[in-house]
């Protein structure tokens, strides 16, 4: 088993591939998955290989889309094969965050009242939102309730050649490869700056496909010092293949002043974590502002990195809504250990 672990202020993160069976083997407080229109929403856990007790699944309102509804429909069945109860968890639209922050601390609440201790959690982030997925790790182990948090995540097949080429089609000019409408910021509880008016501000960017949209979302920040994690895998390391327009953006983004880029696999979620906090400890501004852009993966590591720095704050964009982007599973699925480290309900089983 190829394994790879980092200690991170309170926190301590193993990295897997090739292999699963420690997640096979530890027994969970709760197992966590989303219910989506990608195909490859069920990949994590059929990887498993086990049989779940109970799996909790948040179900996201999508009333006003009855194609996205019928799929989540269909993948409910699905993962009702690898569980002997699934409880789906309803709550608002996706784009509608603070309706449902109150709903996911009240789960975890009650499951912490009823354990009577912090919980050992699997969740699988394939198809969570970034800012849910921050948002766990934030109430996980600021407030105490997560002793350990395993993430599984199944990589996707992203066409996007083709994927580009259908959103520049798209009559809202707003529009790109997996969303509509004009990004607003949306600050991640649990992973504010201590500096609320920060005089100077540096900018962390974990960078995906959406190079157009991201430029103006960045320059909005006026980062004194910009930060770019590019995922090494990603189109944009080979600019020629992308359309003009992307081209540009990249170009511009590039030509920022105190720019600095590196290329991290989508994968590798401790080079990121270590990536972000040496960019944190060189700075000299009063806040790092961390675009949480780009792949689950990297956000991951956004978020546990924030536990440690205290400048650090994390950005989400929020859309007007999300394109029914459906994405296959490529085959692999990896691992991700995070355990608190001082908390001895996280290495018994």
């Amino acid at each position: 088993m190829n394994e790879q672990a980092l200690a991170s202020a309170n926190v301590l993160l193993r990295q897997s591939s090739a292999d699963l069976g420690s997640f096979r083997d530890r027994e969970y407080d709760l197992v966590l998955s989303t219910l989506s229109w990608e195909q490859r929403g069920t990949a994590a856990l059929e990887r498993l290989g086990r049989e779940i007790d109970e799996l909790c699944l948040l179900r996201f309102n999508s009333s006003k889309n009855p194609a996205a509804n019928q799929r989540k429909d269909e993948q409910l069945k699905l993962l009702s094969q690898f569980s002997k109860c699934c409880i789906p968890v309803e709550l608002d639209s996706s784009t509608s965050f603070s309706a449902n922050v109150q709903k996911i601390d009240d789960l975890l609440q009650a499951k912490v009242v009823s354990k009577k201790r912090p919980l050992r959690v699997l969740c699988d982030i394939t198809c969570i939102p970034k800012s849910y997925l921050l948002l766990l790790i934030g109430l996980g182990f600021r407030k105490n309730y997560f002793a350990r948090l395993d993430c599984l995540y199944a990589e996707g097949q992203y066409p996007l050649g083709k994927q580009h080429e259908a959103s520049a089609s798209l009559a809202n000019t707003t529009g790109s490869i997996t969303s509509e409408g004009v990004w607003e910021s949306l600050p991640v509880p649990f992973f504010e700056s201590e500096s609320t008016i920060p005089n100077h501000r540096d900018v962390l960017v974990t960078l995906g496909g959406e190079v157009g949209l991201t430029l103006p979302f960045i320059e909005k920040y006026e980062p004194r010092r910009l930060g770019l994690v590019m995922i090494s895998e990603s189109e944009v390391q080979t600019p020629s293949r992308l359309p003009k327009s992307e081209q540009y953006a990249l170009s511009e983004l590039q030509g920022e002043p105190n720019v600095e880029r590196v290329n991290l696999s989508l994968t590798d979620v401790i080079g990121t974590v270590r990536y972000s906090i040496d960019f944190c400890k060189q700075s000299s501004a009063d806040t790092i502002t961390a675009l949480a852009i780009g792949s689950k993966t990297h956000a991951l590591a956004l978020g546990i990195a924030a536990l440690s720095q205290p400048r650090m704050e994390i950005i989400c964009r929020i859309p007007t809504r999300y394109t029914t982007l459906d994405v296959e599973a490529n085959g692999r699925v990896v691992g991700f250990e995070i355990e608190d480290r001082f908390e001895p309900n996280a290495y018994l089983s």
